[in-house]
């Protein structure tokens, strides 16, 4: 599972590839600016709710997945991220988001 300081830093490079400065993306997601700096320094205890405004205003998709589908998406991802594998997990998981 992802720690919390993983996930701040995926927030905190989402934020700056928009050019984004972190008041910027609190007022977008309707939080506090302190509580964004502490999601991305790892020092928070963020809110789901919070966490998923901030998700939804970077356009990122916080996903659920089993640890162990977790690992193999990660090993592939080091790998290049082109291998069957992963070319099967993103066909079955765009089939089970459809309505």
């Amino acid at each position: 599972m992802a720690s919390i300081l993983d996930i701040g830093e995926q927030v905190r490079r989402a934020r700056k590839a928009r050019k984004w400065s972190a008041a910027d993306l609190a007022l977008r997601a309707g939080i506090h600016r302190n509580t964004l700096l502490a999601l991305e320094t790892g020092k928070g205890n963020i809110e789901l709710a919070k966490l998923l405004a901030i998700c939804g205003e970077l356009e990122l998709a916080l996903e659920l997945v089993p640890q162990a589908v977790a690992g193999l998406r990660r090993a592939d991802a080091e790998a290049g991220g082109a291998t069957e594998l992963a070319e099967r997990l993103h066909a079955l998981m765009r089939e089970r988001s459809r309505p």
